[in-house]
């Protein structure tokens, strides 16, 4: 996280705590609330196997060693290149005036060799291997941005398991209260002390009670589906959250940490990257313009022509008509404005991808400023909502003891309790969607999690 890796900040900084939820008194432990056979991970292990499995790294990995080879090809330019071809002749005409035996055709192999080699350019080659390389980083920082991308990712599907979690054990307890609460209602019915409707009003609240346990369940095992899928796995698994401290360090102030992410994040220095690949371009269509030097050399051999045709010794039936070598200075004149208008399209892609860089830039800065202030929101609103829960509580235990006491009928205990379970499960998404607003915050800045092995980073 910001601050973790040892950056040193000049304002004060603001601690955050997103430990695992422990409210009033409710424990961690699911029980008979989550289904058996579940397989307990850790945030650290759900972003390790995301990173290990999941098959988009694998795209962008492979994007790499493509961009890797476009570059040991565009080098090879700076080799000579030297070809040998075969072919098999057919001659039936005099050669160097003298004629054949019988006057009949020979086929004769022959044996051509050719040797080039690039002298000077005028920056044409420099140039495009100067492309290629940019392409390569930017290829290279995307492959960080996919994996910085997969582990916020499975962080935040992470934090939504547990955050159902905590809410399915929420709506077990409530349940559970709800059916005491229709036991008590009956013994109370029986002894006279409550009338039909309360004992109605009782059913309904415990159905509706079992209702949310289904439906919260529901919720579960589709957030566990989002983790199966994250992690880069086909087969279901029941994925348990198991929570722990995570301590967040960020700095008091947003321009700190848009500044942080125009450095950072992975997304923006490829993009960069990118930039200078086009305008290595427009530099390599500029330079079509200038002239060329090169080296060659070309020979050709021929075998299987009589002795009195190469004057060669009997029997050996060689013949070297010709070997060349020189220098040619290649100089273009007119193409027909085809190299301008080359040059004219590539500073075009040129200044739309400079364009677009820019477009990412503002976009990261605008969501990171949006983040820190759904994060001061949250914040505030989190304690508001510890009031509420606060307030609730106190309300439901004079309810209950005014219900004890015969003061009050079933209907208004069932208000306050439920007023009660409204406090606390908006307690728990709030806390949890402030988990989620940090991760994507970090995400936005660039940061990377801790306790999670990075290859090239």
């Amino acid at each position: 996280m910001i601050g973790r890796t040892g950056k040193k900040w000049k304002i004060p900084l603001l601690f955050v705590s997103t430990s695992a939820l422990v409210v009033f008194g409710v424990s961690d432990g699911f029980g008979g609330a989550l289904d058996s056979g579940e397989i307990p991970v850790t945030r650290a292990e759900i972003m390790q196997q995301a990173l290990d499995n999941n098959p988009g790294i694998i795209v962008q990995t492979n994007r790499l060693a493509a961009s890797t080879e476009e570059v040991r090809i565009r080098r090879a330019t700076y080799y000579p290149q030297i070809n040998l071809n075969l072919a098999q002749l057919y001659l039936n005409t005099p050669v160097l005036g003298i004629s054949f035996p019988n006057e009949q055709p020979l086929a004769p192999e022959a044996i051509l060799p050719t040797f080039t080699q690039e002298l000077f350019e005028f920056g044409r080659r420099r140039n495009q291997v100067k492309a290629a390389v940019l392409k390569k980083e930017a290829r290279r920082w995307m492959l960080q941005e996919a994996r910085l991308a997969v582990l916020w990712k499975a962080a935040m599907a992470f934090d939504q398991l547990a955050f159902y979690q905590h809410l399915l054990q929420a709506a077990v307890e409530s349940e559970r209260a709800a059916k005491k609460h229709l036991d008590r209602t009956r013994l109370r019915l029986e002894k006279g002390l409550a009338i039909f409707p309360d004992l109605t009003q009782a059913k309904v609240y415990w159905q509706k009670s079992r209702l949310q346990v289904v439906q919260i369940r529901n919720s579960l095992h589709k957030a566990q589906a989002d983790l199966v899928y994250v992690t880069g796995h086909t087969k279901f698994r029941p994925f348990r959250a198991v929570e722990s401290t995570r301590p967040e360090m960020l700095p008091g102030n947003p321009d700190v940490l848009v500044d942080s992410a125009m450095r950072l994040r992975p997304l923006l220095i490829s993009l960069r990257r990118k930039d200078g690949e086009k305008n290595a371009l427009v530099n390599r269509e500029f330079d079509a313009h200038l002239p060329k030097l090169d080296l060659f050399a070309n020979g050709l051999i021929v075998y299987g022509l009589p002795s009195a045709v190469t004057l060669a010794p009997p029997s050996s039936g060689l013949f070297f008509p010709g070997f060349q070598t020189g220098v040619v200075l290649s100089v273009p004149i007119f193409s027909g404005m085809s190299v301008v208008h080359r040059t004219e399209k590539a500073r075009a892609v040129y200044r739309r991808e400079v364009a677009d860089t820019r477009l990412a830039e503002i976009r990261v800065a605008r969501n990171v400023r949006k983040a820190w202030f759904d994060l001061e929101t949250q914040k505030k609103k989190i304690d508001l909502d510890r009031t509420e829960l606060e307030n609730a509580t106190i309300n439901r235990q004079m309810i209950q003891r005014s219900y004890d006491k015969g003061l009050v009928d079933s209907v208004t205990r069932i208000q306050a309790q439920a007023e009660y379970v409204t406090a606390y499960e908006t307690l728990i998404a709030d806390r949890f969607r402030l988990r989620m607003i940090l991760d994507e915050l970090e995400w936005q800045v660039g940061e990377w999690p801790p306790d999670v092995r990075v290859t090239s980073k």
